[in-house]
Protein backbone atom coordinates (compact mmCIF):
# COMPACT_ATOMS: atom_id res chain seq x y z
CA UNK A 1 0.00 0.00 0.00
CA UNK A 2 1.21 3.38 -1.22
CA UNK A 3 1.97 5.63 1.76
CA UNK A 4 0.52 9.43 1.86
CA UNK A 5 4.01 10.99 2.79
CA UNK A 6 5.13 9.79 -0.60
CA UNK A 7 4.84 11.55 -3.92
CA UNK A 8 5.71 10.43 -7.05
CA UNK A 9 8.90 11.60 -9.01
CA UNK A 10 6.87 10.89 -12.35
CA UNK A 11 5.41 13.65 -13.52
CA UNK A 12 1.98 13.69 -15.07
CA UNK A 13 1.65 14.61 -19.17
CA UNK A 14 -0.54 17.87 -19.01
CA UNK A 15 -2.37 18.54 -22.38
CA UNK A 16 -3.69 22.15 -22.94
CA UNK A 17 -6.75 21.37 -24.36
CA UNK A 18 -9.35 24.38 -22.54
CA UNK A 19 -8.87 27.82 -23.23
CA UNK A 20 -7.52 29.42 -20.05
CA UNK A 21 -6.05 26.42 -18.38
CA UNK A 22 -3.77 27.08 -15.92
CA UNK A 23 -0.37 25.71 -14.60
CA UNK A 24 0.71 27.32 -11.72
CA UNK A 25 4.33 25.59 -10.01
CA UNK A 26 8.14 25.90 -9.35
CA UNK A 27 9.67 26.14 -12.71
CA UNK A 28 12.39 22.72 -12.33
CA UNK A 29 14.18 22.69 -15.82
CA UNK A 30 13.34 22.50 -19.82
CA UNK A 31 14.45 19.66 -21.87
CA UNK A 32 15.14 19.34 -25.61
CA UNK A 33 12.47 16.59 -27.32
CA UNK A 34 12.97 15.06 -30.85
CA UNK A 35 9.84 15.77 -32.55
CA UNK A 36 7.68 12.69 -33.85
CA UNK A 37 9.39 12.43 -37.20
CA UNK A 38 12.75 13.00 -36.21
CA UNK A 39 13.34 16.40 -38.15
CA UNK A 40 11.79 18.59 -35.64
CA UNK A 41 12.88 19.34 -32.04
CA UNK A 42 10.72 21.19 -29.47
CA UNK A 43 10.92 21.50 -25.20
CA UNK A 44 9.38 19.56 -22.21
CA UNK A 45 9.08 21.67 -18.89
CA UNK A 46 8.77 19.83 -15.76
CA UNK A 47 7.03 22.11 -12.75
CA UNK A 48 5.76 21.48 -9.45
CA UNK A 49 2.63 21.78 -8.69
CA UNK A 50 0.47 21.64 -5.70
CA UNK A 51 -0.63 18.80 -7.34
CA UNK A 52 2.14 17.27 -8.22
CA UNK A 53 4.91 17.27 -11.13
CA UNK A 54 3.80 17.59 -14.15
CA UNK A 55 5.46 17.96 -18.23
CA UNK A 56 4.28 20.20 -20.47
CA UNK A 57 5.06 21.44 -23.86
CA UNK A 58 4.17 24.81 -25.03
CA UNK A 59 5.69 24.65 -28.94
CA UNK A 60 7.49 26.73 -30.99
CA UNK A 61 6.54 29.77 -30.76
CA UNK A 62 5.87 30.04 -27.02
CA UNK A 63 9.21 28.27 -27.00
CA UNK A 64 10.98 31.16 -28.45
CA UNK A 65 8.93 33.99 -26.75
CA UNK A 66 9.34 33.01 -23.09
CA UNK A 67 10.53 29.39 -22.58
CA UNK A 68 14.46 30.29 -22.13
CA UNK A 69 13.31 32.91 -19.79
CA UNK A 70 12.12 31.02 -17.24
CA UNK A 71 14.12 30.25 -14.21
CA UNK A 72 14.55 26.79 -12.11
CA UNK A 73 13.38 27.56 -8.64
CA UNK A 74 10.52 30.60 -9.50
CA UNK A 75 6.98 29.93 -9.16
CA UNK A 76 4.85 30.63 -13.01
CA UNK A 77 1.19 30.84 -14.15
CA UNK A 78 1.29 29.35 -17.26
CA UNK A 79 -1.95 30.09 -18.83
CA UNK A 80 -3.64 28.91 -22.35
CA UNK A 81 -5.03 31.40 -24.27
CA UNK A 82 -6.47 28.72 -27.45
CA UNK A 83 -5.60 28.78 -30.59
CA UNK A 84 -4.49 31.12 -33.29
CA UNK A 85 -4.80 30.76 -37.06
CA UNK A 86 -1.34 31.52 -38.92
CA UNK A 87 -1.61 32.38 -42.91
CA UNK A 88 -1.05 29.39 -44.99
CA UNK A 89 -3.97 27.68 -42.94
CA UNK A 90 -1.12 26.72 -39.77
CA UNK A 91 -2.59 26.89 -36.08
CA UNK A 92 -0.22 27.99 -32.82
CA UNK A 93 -1.46 27.84 -29.78
CA UNK A 94 -0.96 30.78 -27.26
CA UNK A 95 0.24 31.12 -23.99
CA UNK A 96 0.71 33.82 -20.97
CA UNK A 97 3.31 33.26 -18.63
CA UNK A 98 3.53 34.82 -15.38
CA UNK A 99 6.53 34.76 -13.12
CA UNK A 100 5.00 35.12 -9.18
CA UNK A 101 8.13 34.94 -7.20
CA UNK A 102 10.82 32.86 -5.93
CA UNK A 103 9.51 29.40 -4.32
CA UNK A 104 11.74 30.21 -1.47
CA UNK A 105 10.22 34.09 -0.93
CA UNK A 106 6.56 32.35 -1.21
CA UNK A 107 7.46 29.34 1.11
CA UNK A 108 8.39 31.79 3.77
CA UNK A 109 5.11 34.20 3.54
CA UNK A 110 3.29 31.18 4.38
CA UNK A 111 4.63 30.68 8.06
CA UNK A 112 3.26 33.24 10.43
CA UNK A 113 6.07 35.99 11.65
CA UNK A 114 6.77 35.89 15.81
CA UNK A 115 5.97 39.08 17.08
CA UNK A 116 8.19 41.04 19.44
CA UNK A 117 6.68 39.93 22.35
CA UNK A 118 6.61 36.35 21.12
CA UNK A 119 9.95 36.59 20.44
CA UNK A 120 10.94 38.12 23.95
CA UNK A 121 8.72 35.15 25.59
CA UNK A 122 10.47 32.20 23.54
CA UNK A 123 13.73 33.98 25.26
CA UNK A 124 13.06 33.76 28.48
CA UNK A 125 11.73 29.89 28.39
CA UNK A 126 8.30 29.92 27.96
CA UNK A 127 5.97 29.43 24.94
CA UNK A 128 5.24 33.04 23.72
CA UNK A 129 1.84 34.73 23.10
CA UNK A 130 -1.22 32.64 22.21
CA UNK A 131 1.06 28.80 22.06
Amino acid sequence: MKSKALKSLAPKFVSWSKEDQQIIGVFISRNEVQGELGNKTYYQYLMETDEGRVKFSLGGIADGEFGGTLVAGQVYCITYRGKEKLKGGRQVNRFEAEELGSADDLNASDEPEDSEGDAEGKAAGGKGKGR
